[in-house]
């Protein structure tokens, strides 16, 4: 019988792989108990039946055995869940389980023909109970469940068809039909295992997307808000922006009783500048203008766009005299040097501008 997934996704092995880790960690402490304690009540039930140091070897060794699983519970129990497991730990668990569950068949070999009907039905109803919590506690892990109860269920199996069967048939047909139903459960529990993290892989991978659509959204939000405010061919502050912010501006001088004073800038016969290199040449030219007129001005200076070569600056804190200082550092800017745009071409560039000041 094999275990598979079906329409596996990497995701879905990995997060497979991690439950099934997580899921013996957490089931260690149960299992721990139960197969030592059963394995003394076993010794009990035998122990006038059986060699009594064959006894106590059995019950010591379920202690030895189990109590590396139970360090392991100890190390593994407040660490957080694990991102990822290698797919060796499931092959580890199988032959772990496999061990334990051998060292039960080679009870069941030995003990079954030692007792009497009350001692082998009481062997039955333990080694049966044992095998029905390992396919409820190993649904996460069904080849480590059944590498644990196949070995001693079918060494049950054989000893009671060996021995019962001539005389008492029902008991060999009531452990088999128990080993089937073991077999199906354990079937039908992965099943139910592998969809549950199917379902908790594709609620993670929906919440993924959904957030990355909120994070594609709100940077399409904050590129539209951009656009809507910034002039897209040159960066600068387009028309609505310019007059939205220099109303406060205007409003703290008019306060503090500060000179403001504005100037608007236009590019010389730009029209020419299009007409005989071309609107691409036209833009670079646009572009560059800007680039000189805000590496020119303060900081606190706000340049804006507010026409195909028209330029508008706010200077706050700024009389008439220095505005015009500063707008002849720009004048300087932009003839002084050609633009070189994009075809190769440098291009000479003149500026005119008018200033004025805040009156009441």
């Amino acid at each position: 019988m094999r275990f598979t997934v079906h329409n596996p996704s990497e995701a879905l092995l990995r997060e497979i792989r991690v439950s099934q880790a997580v899921a013996r960690v957490q089931q260690l402490p149960t299992i721990f108990v139960a197969n030592p304690l059963l394995a003394a009540f076993v010794a009990v039930v035998y122990w006038d039946h059986v060699f009594r140091t064959l006894l106590v070897i059995f019950v010591a060794a379920m202690v030895v055995i189990w109590t590396p699983a139970a360090l392991s519970w100890r190390r593994l129990r407040d660490r957080p869940r694990p991102a990822k497991v290698s797919a060796i730990n499931e092959r580890r668990a199988v032959i772990f389980s496999f061990t334990v569950g051998m060292l039960w068949a080679v009870a069941a070999f030995v003990l079954f023909p030692a007792g009497g009907p009350e001692e082998r039905a009481a062997l039955v109803i333990l080694l049966a109970g044992l095998c029905a919590g390992a396919v409820s506690f190993f649904s996460s892990s069904p080849a480590a469940s059944m590498a644990f109860y196949l070995p001693f269920m079918l060494t049950l199996l054989g000893q009671a068809i060996t021995f019962m069967a001539p005389r008492a048939p029902v008991l060999p047909a009531a452990i088999a039909v128990f080993v089937a139903s073991a077999v199906l459960f354990t079937q039908t529990s992965w099943g139910q295992f592998v969809e549950n993290v199917r379902v908790l892989v594709d609620r993670d991978r929906l919440l993924q997307e959904a957030q990355r659509s909120g994070v594609q959204l709100e940077l399409m939000l904050s590129r539209m808000s951009d656009l809507a405010m910034v002039d897209e061919l040159t960066g600068l502050k387009n028309r609505r922006s310019f007059f939205d912010d220099i109303e406060s501006v205007i409003a703290g001088s008019r306060r503090r009783g500060k000179p403001v004073a504005i100037a608007l800038l236009d590019l010389d016969h730009f029209k020419d500048v299009n007409d005989t290199h071309g609107h691409a040449s036209g833009d670079d030219v646009l572009r560059e203008v800007a680039r000189r007129i805000e590496q020119t001005l303060r900081q606190e200076q706000i340049v804006g766009r507010i026409g195909g070569e028209e330029f508008v600056v706010l200077l706050p804190d700024t009389s008439p005299q220095q505005a015009l200082i500063a707008v002849e550092r720009v004048r300087k800017a932009i003839g002084d040097e050609p633009i070189t745009v994009g075809s190769g071409v440098n291009i000479a560039v003149t500026v005119s501008g008018g200033i004025a000041s805040l009156a009441d």
